[in-house]
Parts: structure tokens; C-alpha cells; sequence
């Protein structure tokens, strides 16, 4: 219930629900006669979605969050048992698609990769539903043995996985992880895991946000000129934002919920 709910206020809040909303609205008070209002409006809108379409903007909010977990090379991890990587990089072959398809962000099935060939843990265990075929044959590819690899293919969001990636690193008698995923999503995931009890490593990868400030610069009149990219990138920022929030307050609700 309360992640339908969350699912629910964060598509609402988004920056294009809200730029039509707001179009919407200033319509409406333009066909009341209500031009002042309703220009007002229009003109809130459009600078709304020129905001968050806006490359700077992106660098911006998700650089914020991507900065905190810098690039560090594999050899210089520190070793743990495992390397668990969360799954939103790939999609499984169909019936009419025989190969994985690979998205921004399998950045983080080639991290684990990189992590495994240089000895940082001697398995990989993916959690994701619906991704587990997919992920493993791509890590097959890069060359990882098939039985280095562990799934977990419950798992709907963050929380849950944590929650089932947990009971298989019981299972595997690993204590100590190296946790792949997004850098602007390894904040909420290392909260959830620390909240688990699993001693999570951040090993960060698909840097969305400073991978465009290195390719833009401010003198640049692209860095400013809204794009649909940009807009997606800057949603996906601000979903991450109201997750984590949603996330702390949940599971300090339920610790004070606990010792009551």
C-alpha cells in the first residue's frame, strides 16, 4: 500500500504532470476571462519545464547525488563476499527478442564485472524481477562464470531488495558486500541495506549527471536548451529525492514502532 501510495505522489509531483497541470489551469482561466491569471499560468509552466528539461539543472540535482560517490577503479575497492548488484539496467530476451536489452544503466552488470575479475569477491549475486535471465547472460558474456553467479528475482523495488538479498547472502554465509548500482541511487540503497544490517561497500557506477557536465560546458548554449533526455534524467533525479525521503521516514516509523 504505502509503495502504490509512494508510486502515486511521485508520478503526481513530476515535473511533467505538473507542467501540464499548471497548461491545464491557465487554459481554464483564459476560457473564464481570467487572462492575467491564466497567462501567468502558462507563462509559470513553461519556464517549469524549460527548468527541468534544462541540461544545467540536471548536472545540477543529479550531480548533487552522483558527487557523493565518486569513480573508483575495481582494484581499489576494498574485498568483501560478494558483489550484489540491483537490478534497472537490462532487460530479459523474448519471444521476439532473443538477446538482453541494455539500458544506461547496465553500467552496473559491467561494474560487477570489472569488480569480480579483480578479485574483489569470489560471486555476484543480482537482485531484480524479471531481469535475472537477462543480467546473467550478460555477465556470462563478460566472461564471469555461470556458477559465480546468484539471483534473486523477487524483488519489485528497493526495499524489497534489500529485504531478499538479505536472506541470500544468509544462505551463501556472506557477510560483507560490495553494493553496484546507479551513483545517484546508492544513497537510498545503502540506507535500506544499512537498515537490513548488511555491511554494504558503495562500489558506484553509471554517472549520468557528471557524464553530461564532462561532455557540456556553461559556455556552451546547449548546456541551457531543454531537451526530452534531460527532462527524463531530471525526473528520475527527483523520484530518487522523493524516495529516499519516503524511505528514512518509513523506517524511522517503524523503529519507533518497535520499541513502543
Amino acid at each position: 500500500m504505502l509503495f502504490n501510495l509512494m508510486k502515486f505522489i511521485t508520478w503526481f509531483l513530476s515535473p511533467l504532470t505538473l507542467a501540464v497541470f499548471g497548461v491545464l489551469l491557465g487554459g481554464y482561466w483564459v476560457w473564464r476571462d481570467h487572462l492575467r491569471r491564466g497567462l501567468w499560468a502558462l507563462a509559470l509552466s513553461v519556464v517549469w519545464l524549460w527548468v527541468w528539461a534544462s541540461p544545467w539543472f540536471f548536472i545540477l540535482i543529479g550531480g548533487a547525488l552522483e558527487r557523493a560517490y565518486p569513480p573508483a577503479k575495481p582494484e581499489s575497492l576494498p574485498r568483501a563476499d560478494a558483489i550484489v548488484v540491483l537490478g534497472g539496467g537490462i532487460k530479459s530476451p523474448t519471444h521476439l527478442t532473443p538477446d538482453a536489452d541494455l539500458t544506461t544503466a547496465a553500467d552496473r552488470g559491467w561494474h560487477a564485472a570489472r569488480c569480480y575479475h579483480a578479485g574483489r569477491a569470489p560471486l555476484i549475486l543480482f537482485s531484480g524481477v524479471g531481469e535475472g535471465p537477462g543480467m546473467r547472460r550478460f555477465l556470462i558474456d563478460l566472461k564471469v562464470p555461470a556458477d559465480k553467479i546468484v539471483l534473486e528475482t523477487d524483488s519489485k523495488n528497493t526495499y524489497q531488495n534489500s529485504l531478499f538479498t538479505r536472506e541470500k547472502l544468509k544462505e551463501i554465509k556472506a557477510k560483507r558486500v560490495l553494493l553496484v548500482t546507479s551513483a545517484w541511487h546508492m544513497r537510498r540503497s545503502l540506507l535500506v541495506f544499512k537498515h537490513m544490517g548488511v555491511e554494504a561497500i558503495p562500489a558506484a557506477t553509471d554517472y549520468e549527471a557528471l557524464s553530461t557536465r564532462g561532455m557540456l560546458s556553461p559556455s556552451c548554449l546547449t548546456y541551457y536548451l531543454p531537451t526530452a533526455d534531460c527532462l527524463n534524467k531530471s525526473s528520475a533525479v527527483q523520484k530518487e529525492l522523493i524516495g529516499y525521503w519516503a524511505y528514512r521516514a518509513y523506517l524511522v516509523t517503524g523503529k519507533i514502532r518497535g520499541r513502543s
